[in-house]
């Protein structure tokens, strides 16, 4: 290669049952790659016609590669690593990943064509990526670093769900060959087709489960899942197995030197809600506590831990205390925990308002709720606040105050 120009791209993907107006948006956002491949996953799937009709337009016509086959049992590796096959590996230099509700934008294609260029040893490369938007500002309200470009030849997909690449010596590679693309630029965004059904999942996970029992992130989203459809003593087994493999025999400095310290404080948040939701207070209260041994920055936990006490009688000090000390101590993590609401003002006023409420001052709980309703300024904001309760919280309050 004698200049970035020459690196070639090639973007792969699957699909099945995809939204036409999904397909036209991804193709668009994709032209700027050397070569589309593209697998439909179920034989006789109207999307491998619509895929061969956009084929034959000039702009696709020598670039889109498109196959059909039908993966049964479905898992998402064996799907992805299908959809691989079709990648022409000696004719290109690096290989995307991407799906048919994801978006990359236009200075993707030079800033990754320069990092290969410069990075000729590359593995694999991180880039921003956009998980969910603001439905009406289309701010990206969670987002984080994202690894699905890789070399051509060498890596593979595993696990049956929430997949991840890996190569043979994945070990021994660790971050050497990793390289990162501009942290200020979010490339890649994700816009969901809302209408899909994620019943798979479930099951899916609880094969990852049983053919990885080690894995911590499978245990992680198996407890996660459970959560999801309310089966409480399950996701708690899921949980708990997962607390006592990341903290057997280990310190909290051992734990600090590994990718275990990222998951603890989470995992504590997801047990505390687990008792939280089962109405055994104490126990939600130690495991956001033990949240914050583990990071003492982890702003979920501050919140969770501040809930708390803002329903219960005579804790409003305890309450504002913990509120004090997260505005001091919690740091803004841009990775899969993220949770956006969490760094507004609406809801930590929501929380005080809460708080004041439960000591009788219904005055100043007026105060900190109207404070809190100024602060809800777009749709999103509207439907966090309404899971969160907050429209509860204000009419109980305005009538309490009257």
């Amino acid at each position: 290669m004698n200049s970035y120009k020459d690196v070639k791209i090639c973007v792969y993907a699957m699909a099945a049952d995809e939204p036409e107006a999904f397909i036209d948006r991804w193709l668009d956002s994709m032209s700027g790659a050397d070569v589309i491949t593209v697998l439909i996953t179920k034989i006789h799937n109207p999307n491998f016609e619509y895929f061969k009709k956009k084929q034959q337009l000039p702009e696709f016509k020598d670039k889109l590669i498109v196959w059909e086959e039908d993966i049964k049992p479905w898992r998402f590796d064996s799907a992805r690593n299908a959809s691989m096959t079709l990648i022409p590996r000696d004719d290109v230099d690096v290989c995307v990943c991407t799906d048919i509700d994801e978006v990359l934008i236009s200075d993707f294609w030079d800033d990754l064509r320069r990092v290969v260029f410069e990075h000729p040893n590359f593995e694999r490369i991180y880039y921003q990526y956009a998980w969910s938007h603001d439905e009406e500002t289309g701010e990206p309200k969670w987002y984080f670093w994202y690894d699905k470009i890789h070399k051509p030849n060498g890596w593979f997909w595993d696990y049956p769900v929430h997949e991840a690449l890996k190569c043979p010596d994945m070990q021994k590679l660790g971050y050497s060959g990793c390289y990162y693309m501009d942290s200020d630029k979010i490339y890649l965004h994700h816009y969901p087709d809302n209408t899909k059904s994620r019943g798979s999942y479930l099951k899916l996970l609880e094969l990852r489960a049983d053919e990885y029992p080690d894995d911590t992130y499978g245990l992680y989203y198996l407890g996660r899942e459970y959560g999801f459809v309310k089966n409480w003593e399950k996701s708690l087994l899921a949980f708990f197995r997962l607390y006592t493999r990341l903290t057997s025999n280990k310190t909290l400095e051992q734990a600090k030197q590994v990718d275990d310290m990222l998951m603890l404080p989470s995992l504590c948040c997801r047990l505390g809600d687990i008792f939280w939701k089962l109405g055994i207070r104490d126990d939600s209260e130690f495991y956001y506590k033990k949240a914050l041994y583990y990071d003492d920055t982890f702003r979920e936990a501050y919140i969770k831990l501040a809930q708390i006490y803002a329903y219960q009688p005579g804790k409003y000090k305890e309450c504002y205390s913990v509120i004090e000390e997260m505005k001091l101590k919690s740091k803004y993590i841009a990775d899969w925990r993220l949770v956006d609401y969490y760094w507004k003002d609406w809801k930590i006023n929501q929380i005080l308002a809460d708080a004041a409420c439960w000591e009788g001052d219904y005055a100043k709980a007026l105060i900190l709720i109207q404070k809190a309703l100024q602060d809800i300024k777009t749709k999103d904001d509207e439907n966090d606040a309404f899971k969160e309760g907050f429209y509860n919280d204000l009419n109980f309050i305005i009538e309490k105050k009257k």
